[in-house]
């Protein structure tokens, strides 16, 4: 009889949430869901973490538990296990990962949410078979993972795969990391949710301003959609404005690192209908014949709401 692998815990750290769960080789046994209260403090989001640990753990001897990985938000030295930044967190420099590994005594290691949400991919998702590809995370923000030759790429600053902010037009609108022109400020949720403010400000008609009752502050992603599920000239336009400057970052990615697939997952792909057609025809517009030859080039991620703690517990698995 196979000896049964050790159980390990994972972490997705948010801003707004945090869930913790008990896995084993790819499965959760078990998991709960905390608010962060970040505003709280660090010492504060601790004693949440290790609270939502003692509820998963549930009696478990910590013998049998391989470790604690942890997919955050921000930017992460995976080898000390620090939060160098996390704006939405509002830390700096903090302790994470030896703070935990102190507490309870554990193996602790820390990520970047969206590479711990690949290395999920990379163990039990859709790029399980794969040795090189990139998986793209397009929600409020646009994020990435890379997998080249079987490893998981980091960076000399453990700041590889921002590619919400490479440059699309240095003139273009100004994103939230104070640049003009990224990627994120025309291909995320809050790209699309903007263009669409502003084409009503200059008085564009739309149904829109109906739906959100003209209050600018109900213009989302949602709503959009439900404009364009009617047929709305506006939010199609938007939609598919996402879907342009999207195949054109992918194109950008396939020319670099020519990698056998990409993954695309994220709060954006409720609209995939409607933006993908255009991305797919502009990605392969853009990339080299090589690159190319009539093969799959796109593959929608696996894991949704569970990617980054499923990739946290894989750290261990």
């Amino acid at each position: 009889m196979a000896k049964q692998k050790k159980l390990s815990l994972g972490i997705d750290l948010g801003g707004t949430k945090i869930a913790a769960g008990l896995c084993r080789d790819g499965e959760i046994l078990k998991k709960v869901i905390f608010p962060t209260h970040a505003a709280a403090g660090f010492d504060s989001v601790i004693s949440v973490i290790l609270g939502a640990v003692e509820k998963v753990v549930d009696g478990h001897d910590h013998k049998n538990i391989a470790g604690l990985g942890i997919g955050s938000a921000g930017q992460i030295n995976p080898v000390t296990g620090e939060v160098i930044y996390a704006p939405n967190l509002k830390w700096q420099n903090a302790p994470l990962g030896s703070t935990l590994a102190k507490a309870l005594k554990l193996k602790v290691q820390v990520l970047n949410d969206v590479r711990a949400a690949t290395l999920a991919e990379h163990r039990y998702g859709n790029g399980r078979d794969l040795e090189n590809f990139a998986n793209i995370f397009v929600g409020t923000g646009i994020g990435s993972g890379f997998v080249l030759n079987g490893q998981l790429v980091h960076g000399s600053t453990n700041s590889a795969g921002e590619i919400g902010h490479i440059c699309m037009d240095p003139e273009g609108p100004v994103c939230g990391c104070g640049n003009k022109g990224c990627l994120e400020a025309y291909a995320s949720g809050t790209g699309m949710e903007n263009y669409v403010k502003a084409e009503l400000k200059k008085g564009r008609k739309s149904l829109i301003k109906e739906l959100a009752e003209s209050k600018f502050e109900n213009v989302r992603g949602p709503l959009i959609g439900k404009a364009a599920e009617q047929g709305d000239e506006l939010a199609l336009a938007a939609i598919d404005r996402v879907g342009e400057y999207l195949g054109l970052a992918l194109a950008n990615i396939h020319t670099l690192i020519n990698p056998e697939m990409i993954l695309l997952g994220g709060g954006m792909m409720a609209l995939k209908q409607y933006f993908m057609p255009t991305m797919l025809r502009t990605m392969k517009k853009h990339i080299l014949p090589v690159a190319d030859q009539g093969r799959e080039l796109v593959r929608e991620a696996r894991f949704e709401n569970d990617a980054v703690l499923l990739g946290g517990a894989a750290i261990f698995a």
